[in-house]
């Protein structure tokens, strides 16, 4: 459990929220798609290592911030979309995923980050694309 300080959307006071690994939906289609828990969790994990990149490095985590961003909306605005249209936003959220793992994958390769913290992320990841390519594959 992680303990990370955001705003309430209803409040402008910042308050603590938890982060775990369970899930609870909510009343939208995305909220009922594992795929979209996986990848909120990879969002949170692997902003936590961009976040702790040195100076320097500025735009390798502002592309590993972005990446995990599109994967998280494009998986969310694929489960209100339907047919051709749907799996096609799954694909691009499966193309964010794999360049989110790849930037993950160069913080490690520089020495900026130990391995055994991105290998979560990086495991999180893997799940995510592997879910996106059946979500994504065009429909019958």
């Amino acid at each position: 459990m992680q303990t990370d300080a955001r705003l309430d959307p209803t409040n402008t006071m910042p308050v603590a929220h938890t982060v775990t690994a369970t899930w609870q939906p909510g009343p939208f289609d995305h909220h009922r798609l594992h795929a979209f828990a996986v990848a909120r969790q990879a969002l949170v994990d692997g902003e936590a290592i961009a976040r702790r990149l040195p100076r320097g490095y500025g735009t390798l985590s502002d592309q590993l911030r972005r990446a995990l961003l599109s994967a998280y909306l494009q998986v969310a605005e694929a489960a209100h979309r339907a047919g051709a249209d749907r799996a096609a936003r799954f694909r691009g959220a499966r193309g964010e995923a794999g360049e989110a793992a790849a930037a993950l994958e160069a913080v490690v390769l520089l020495g900026l980050a130990p391995a055994a913290q991105v290998a979560p992320v990086l495991v999180l990841l893997g799940r995510l694309c592997a879910m996106l390519t059946r979500l994504g594959q065009p429909p019958r």
